[in-house]
């Protein structure tokens, strides 16, 4: 079987990740894998070793390139605007939709399918099957894909010498309204209020610069630019390194988002062993268990996230404990393995004939 995974952006996030975990790991379940990008940018490196199974070109170059390869499956990740060129080569390839985007204008389009050939609905979690079938009706076909981790995080986490000075509070993602790195900080100014001595290491970048400055000048009224170590344009390959001196400088991950369809740098995180605290909501309540394999807060309170930091500061034990279980618990969910064996099958399935209008209405 052969497959093209198509995606708008080529960024620094989540979902090239993904990509590229599928690339590195679907050959054995014999489907050759490709990815197509609408647009260039920071993430091509994120793909060295596999250029050529990298394509990049706006929708014309993807009308083209269709024209001459063929493709069992073509697969569109929230890329709605290569529906004209996929929608000519069927029912030679079948379509699959996988809705990963955790923001919701980004997902509109779902409500204008119903003409549409399509094989399967594909979605990272449970959460976000509820989110794609309140646009797609009840009745929708939907079937939950596990985000695969990429091999560099699966491997056993090595000690990172020399090891920070201070404990680490880490907090990676895009810098906008929906990761909500503004909580972040607050949490921050929290922990220097009561007097930790920790350093903030915050990974990622924005989209705009204007977001950036705002980042800069907000970091500095809240108190916390002195202590705050910022990585913008981090490679990913060196990302499990970033985790483990994390880990082994006794920190912790933090994630604020207000919405996730996955949240794939947390199951990144504890790959790597490291103690996690997140909001109790959205996905993270399916892999994060308060109190077995990280710590839930309540959204929007700085307070509690704040404590809960402090908690796992003040214990190693409890970090030592929280980070095995939660290595084991998100590789039996995202190892390699396990999830592109779920996604080869259901790629098998989409591929079959006949693939016909799903009438979605609910």
């Amino acid at each position: 079987m052969k497959i093209l995974f198509v995606y708008k952006y080529l960024t620094l996030g989540g979902v090239e990740a993904v990509i590229r975990a599928r690339l590195d790991g679907m050959h054995p379940h014999g489907i050759e894998a490709h990815a197509w990008f609408l647009a260039d940018g920071p993430g091509r490196g994120m793909f060295t070793g596999k250029e050529s199974f990298l394509h990049i070109g706006d929708v014309s170059a993807l009308m083209g390139h269709l024209e001459v390869e063929t493709y069992d499956v073509l697969s569109s990740i929230d890329t709605e605007e290569a529906f004209p060129a996929m929608h000519r080569v069927t029912p030679r390839s079948k379509l699959v939709l996988e809705i990963h985007s955790p923001y919701r204008e980004n997902v509109v389009y779902l409500r204008w399918l119903e003409r549409l050939e399509i094989a399967g609905f594909l979605v990272p979690s449970s959460f976000q099957a509820s989110v794609v079938r309140g646009s797609l009706g009840r009745h929708a076909p939907i079937h939950v894909v596990p985000n695969p981790l990429r091999r560099v995080f699966v491997a056993e986490p090595e000690d990172f010498e020399p090891r920070p000075p201070y404990p680490v509070v880490a907090w990676i993602g895009r810098l906008d309204r929906v990761k909500y790195w503004v909580e972040y900080l607050r949490i921050a100014a929290a922990l220097l209020e009561r007097g930790r001595l920790v350093e903030f290491w915050l990974v990622g970048r924005a989209d705009e610069p204007v977001v950036e400055r705002w980042f800069v000048r907000k970091a500095k009224q809240l108190g916390v630019l002195s202590r705050l170590k910022w990585f913008r344009g981090f490679p990913h390959e060196q990302m499990p390194r970033l985790l483990d001196a994390t880990r082994d400088s006794g920190g912790v991950v933090v994630s604020t988002s207000r919405s996730e369809s996955f949240g794939m740098t947390v199951a990144e995180a504890m790959a790597r062993r490291c103690p996690v605290v997140v909001p109790a909501h959205g996905p993270f309540p399916e892999y994060v268990r308060d109190g077995e394999n990280g710590l839930c807060y309540r959204p929007g309170s700085v307070r509690e996230a704040a404590h809960s930091v402090e908690v796992l500061l003040s214990d190693a034990a409890l970090r030592r404990r929280l980070g095995e279980n939660a290595r084991r618990d998100i590789l039996a969910l995202c190892g390699p393995e396990h999830a592109l064996a779920i996604l080869a099958r259901e790629l098998a399935i989409a591929a079959q004939p006949p693939a016909g209008p799903l009438g979605l209405s609910g």
